[in-house]
């Protein structure tokens, strides 16, 4: 081939490379220029990992793009449906500089990363978007204690917060019959199949979330709510994450971030309209089913981060609480009893916390708005009241140990019941709650039910004045030997009477407020 030609396409090949390259640096320097010279001001991108449940919604919401676009910030967020497992490996590789998602899953599928990540603000906590259904025929009592059957079939999504209310149901409830089998698992890939499961009565107990819960319980025949999140605190609480690397290369920006995205919540809280239609085109349902969700789904604010998760400020009639905290502390023991892991895999909550960027905020945001995290009222009730009363469940405790023959806590119960204490206060604060004595097979039943009644007021005792729990929450109640407890599987009788002796803790649903 003549080399004059082929000189010649090499150079038209140069020139051709060299003005694109120009062309390139040209579009780049003319769309900096419309940048420095509007109102356009984006540098930095944040890639979110996430999905499409409705706590989010400011996240991803209209007004939040046109938040983050005043302070030169886009959020690329991808929706997985859910993928918890795979999200956080993708996090761990970089994929994602921020991930949303339930403290649990965290916790749970961050060990295996060594969790890359740290919490930097609360989103929103389930009060009755998830929850427990089933048909009428298969709960005898309608209380937690019935589903302890490892013959019923039961339907929920792996990994999603349905399995931790499980999980949790399981531990706190001592259902030591699904404990021991696997039996009664039915897995499916989604609330919604969970929901057409229900219609086609394939199952007994269906966990759900909304607003698969709402339609499930309107349209199933015979079918009844056993509980949900609305009947305890502090377990599905959903977090912001992000990687320890980017929060330190970007703490400016994620000031700015954070600024933005409770500036939103201000914004949509305005004008509750606005909010409304547009979590109709986010969502797809309708008004009617978006007003019952938003009443099941308890956001957090930026007074609310800083009062009631991080513990940063107090407000008027109320402590400082370190809510998230908390949280990790009960889905790890949670996750610990149930078999996930052999034993804490944080050690100290405080190794996924940063609150540097809140601090940050405090000086840039109105305080004066949100909840004020008070402690709640109880009211004194009659004997009648307390019998009318819908009693939820029996409380899983370890055994509460006193004193030799007598109603003193020893060193040990002390602990124990120190340990009730937080759960009542932290995960259980609505409940009212009846502490039952029990002793173990005696000779003199007066002196039996005698003997329970003053441990059972032993025990009440301690909760008021060490832990300043309402006299007016608490019922103390003798059984003396009246009442054995059940016999488990395989269990001998040297084990069944030594579990006689006992302490148990019964809440009660309290509509009184």
């Amino acid at each position: 081939m003549n080399r004059n030609f082929i000189g010649a396409v090499l150079i038209l090949l140069i020139g051709m490379a060299c003005i694109g390259a120009y062309k390139m640096v040209s579009d780049k320097m003319l769309e900096n220029s419309q940048i420095e010279n509007s109102d356009a001001k984006s540098r930095l991108t944040i890639h979110m990992g996430g999905d499409g449940y409705l706590g989010y919604f400011f996240i991803n919401s209209p007004e939040m793009k046109r938040q983050l676009a005043k302070r030169g910030i886009t959020l690329d967020f991808t929706n997985d449906g859910g993928a918890y497992a795979d999200r956080l490996e993708k996090f761990s590789k970089g994929g994602y500089q921020a991930i949303i998602l339930p403290i649990n899953s965290y916790i749970e599928h961050g060990a295996k990363y060594k969790y890359p990540g740290v919490i930097l603000a609360s989103i929103a906590e389930s009060k009755g978007a998830d929850a427990i259904v089933g048909f009428a025929d298969k709960l005898k009592t309608g209380r937690i204690g019935d589903l302890n059957d490892a013959s019923l079939k039961i339907v929920y999504t792996a990994q999603s917060p349905s399995s931790f209310l499980l999980d949790l149901t399981i531990v706190d409830f001592d259902l030591f019959n699904l404990s021991n089998s696997d039996d009664w698992r039915q897995e499916v890939g989604g609330s919604t199949e969970a929901y057409k499961m229900a219609k086609s009565r394939n199952g007994d107990i269906f966990v759900m979330w909304e607003p698969d819960v709402s339609r499930a319980l309107r349209d199933v025949p015979g079918l009844k709510l056993v509980w949900g999140s609305d009947g305890f605190s502090g377990y599905i609480v959903d977090v912001f994450v992000f990687r320890r690397d980017f929060v330190n290369q970007h703490h400016d920006d994620l000031v700015k971030f954070f600024e933005a995205y409770f500036s939103t919540m201000r914004s949509y809280a305005a004008d509750h309209p606005r909010l409304i239609d547009d979590m109709k085109i986010a969502s797809g349902l309708k008004t009617d089913e978006i007003e019952r969700i938003l009443k099941k789904i308890d956001w957090y604010d930026f007074q609310g981060n800083i009062s009631r998760q991080f513990g940063l400020k107090s407000v008027a009639g109320s402590d400082a609480v370190e809510g998230v905290v908390n949280s990790i502390i009960a889905c790890t023991n949670v996750l610990v009893k149930i078999g996930k892991f052999q034993k804490d895999p944080l050690g100290d909550p405080y190794k996924i916390i940063n609150s540097s960027v809140l601090q940050s905020l405090q000086n840039r945001l109105p305080t004066e708005i949100g909840h004020s995290g008070g402690k709640r009222e109880f009211s004194r009730l009659t004997d009648a009241e307390w019998r009318n009363l819908k009693e939820l469940g029996i409380m899983r405790v370890e055994p509460i140990t006193f004193r030799q023959g007598s109603e003193l806590l020893s060193s040990e119960g002390e602990e124990q019941v120190d340990k009730i204490a937080e759960m009542l206060i932290n995960n259980y604060p609505d409940t009212r709650v009846v502490v039952r004595g029990h002793t173990g097979r005696g000779n003199d039943e007066q002196e039996c039910l005698k003997l329970s009644q003053q441990r059972a007021e032993a025990v009440v005792q301690r909760l008021i004045a060490v832990h300043g729990i309402s006299p007016n929450r608490l019922k103390a109640q003798g059984k003396g030997m009246s009442q054995p407890p059940e016999h488990r599987p395989g269990e001998n009788e040297r084990a069944y009477m030594y579990r006689m002796p006992r302490v148990e803790f019964v809440l009660y649903l309290d509509n009184s407020f």
